[in-house]
């Protein structure tokens, strides 16, 4: 009788184990049919409208010092003229702030 109950138990851990391995499989194979798809790759790929957006808006802030897209980038590269990141157009004055009384 004990001899009987010993070979159902490693049966079930033996069945278990099997189990975990096909469904890792399964979930391997899945993951890679949805990266290597067509459209994962248009989204998420080298040439992505995804990162090219992100990248455009990462150089219009980092050159001008305020959130926008390269899209919207009026500038030149002559530097002559004030610069957007320290003084505002629209409201004709410097982004920076100082005292009202000038330090004693």
């Amino acid at each position: 009788m004990g001899n009987k109950n010993k070979n159902t138990i490693l049966n079930n851990y033996g069945q278990s184990a099997v189990e975990y391995i096909l469904l890792l499989s399964v979930i391997s194979v899945i993951t890679f049919s949805v990266i290597n798809s067509k459209k994962f790759k248009d989204f998420i790929g080298k040439d992505s409208g995804f990162f090219a957006a992100i990248r455009s808006q990462i150089e219009f802030s980092y050159r001008h010092g305020f959130a926008g897209k390269s899209e919207n980038d009026q500038s030149d590269n002559n530097y002559s003229s004030f610069h957007e990141t320290y003084y505002n157009y629209e409201e004709n004055q410097s982004r920076f702030f100082s005292g009202a009384d000038p330090y004693p």
